[in-house]
């Protein structure tokens, strides 16, 4: 599909086939890349160190993102530091 091989190319095809590449193929690829590096400068500069990549930031998952949002907004059980949890963001001070 990403290939530009003719055949059953409709949109929805495409953007899931995007969004397959990006979480089977690309977030791995740049998780290991990041984690050598961090252990390298890690002990170049004898600290810990973390680098790795923010997946909010890949528009091809941004579906992924919106569905989420509704998930956490609709549930009713979860507090609203929980909510922030479960997206990723620390409790309120």
């Amino acid at each position: 599909m990403l290939l530009g091989i003719p055949g059953d190319n409709t949109y929805a095809n495409y953007r899931e086939a995007n969004r397959a590449f990006y979480r089977l193929t690309v977030l791995p690829l740049v998780g290991r890349v990041a984690g050598e590096l961090s252990h390298f400068l890690s002990q170049k500069f004898g600290e810990e160190l973390r680098l790795w990549y923010d997946a909010d930031q890949v528009d091809a998952l941004a579906a992924d993102r919106e569905a989420l949002w509704r998930r956490i907004g609709a549930a009713d059980f979860l507090t609203g530091d929980e909510k922030r949890e479960a997206v990723g963001y620390g409790a309120r001070a």
